[in-house]
């Protein structure tokens, strides 16, 4: 398989859902349009910020073929689906699913409760999955803060470049640059490697970061426009100053309820992706009041899509 190397960056989309907690597929056709308008390319669907895990499997196909209908007339709008599951069977029936419905790519999360305990047996949980879809890019999903499935992705990459005949790439959502780098500079950058920590992008620019998944890029991509247009006409000290303003408005996540405070910035720019499930907490009244103040404080509405 030829890969292609993405650019930019890639949303990773909330799920929205009614105020009982069921979907509310409804909204995706604004959201989508919201997307286009502000030069999204390409989306990453039912991963964390879309509470993946927390879906059923009907609700997790119910929500693909939805973001695939609404795009499917455009294309050059890439949808990549999480498939991942702590049963492999499920993830291959959601790989074919995906496929059967148009979607760009797969990207598969390692199990998490059984986990795998060498890197060799986390290539053999890939490849199983991988060739249920041989003609679609395989993105492998790090994220060892939640899976708690922690290798270094170059010894990853090495080991799965072979067994993996449609491998394309790695999300990578860990903070370990060194490996970051190695994974980019690996078989000359032949793959594709995802920054997924929004709020140090210029240091995986530095490293030669092409392409970044992440929630933030939801509701303030102006922001990581204007970090990556001073980076590459090398005015440093623009690029240091927004992305200070990057940590301070992911800091507000943590301060908060996290992911249903992601979900409420989405609301302000006219998007109301509605509640969180449980265990996820979602924001009292008091603190929608805190928040807005801090929002208004660091300036969001001025880096904030419109």
């Amino acid at each position: 398989m030829k890969i292609e190397i993405l650019e930019g960056l890639i949303p990773a989309t909330f799920t929205p859902m009614h105020q009982n907690g069921s979907l509310n597929l409804e909204l995706i056709d604004a959201y989508y349009a919201m997307l286009c308008k502000n030069g999204m390319q390409s989306i990453f669907i039912c991963g964390t910020t879309g509470e993946g895990e927390l879906l059923t499997m009907e609700e997790r196909k119910r929500l693909a073929e939805k973001w695939l209908t609404v795009s499917k007339n455009n294309q050059s709008f890439k949808v990549i689906t999480v498939v991942g599951s702590n049963r492999i069977v499920e993830a291959i029936e959601l790989a074919k699913h995906a496929e059967a419905n148009g979607s760009y790519g797969i990207s598969y999360i390692a199990p998490y409760y059984y986990k795998p305990a060498t890197i060799d047996a986390l290539v053999d949980c890939c490849v199983q999955v991988s060739e249920a879809v041989p003609n679609l890019p395989f993105y492998y999903y790090h994220i060892p803060i939640l899976t708690n499935v922690k290798f270094p992705m170059i010894d990853f990459l090495v080991a799965a470049k072979s067994r993996i005949k449609n491998l394309a790439g790695v999300k990578y959502s860990d903070e370990d640059l060194v490996d970051y780098s190695k994974c980019l500079a690996f078989e000359n950058g032949t793959f594709n490697v995802f920054w997924g920590k929004d709020e140090t992008l210029v240091s995986a620019l530095s490293m030669g970061a092409k392409a970044a998944i992440g929630s933030t890029y939801n509701y303030m991509s102006p922001l990581y426009d204007e970090i990556i247009k001073a980076y590459q006409t090398k005015n440093n000290e623009t690029a240091t100053s927004l992305q200070w303003k990057s940590v301070q408005i992911v800091h507000l996540l943590s301060k908060y309820t996290g992911l249903s405070t992601g979900k409420y910035f989405m609301k302000t720019i006219g998007i109301d992706c509605g509640p969180s499930r449980n265990p996820l907490r979602n924001l009292s009244e008091k603190e929608i009041e805190l928040l807005e103040k801090d929002l208004t404080a660091v300036g969001f509405s001025k880096y904030s899509m419109k």
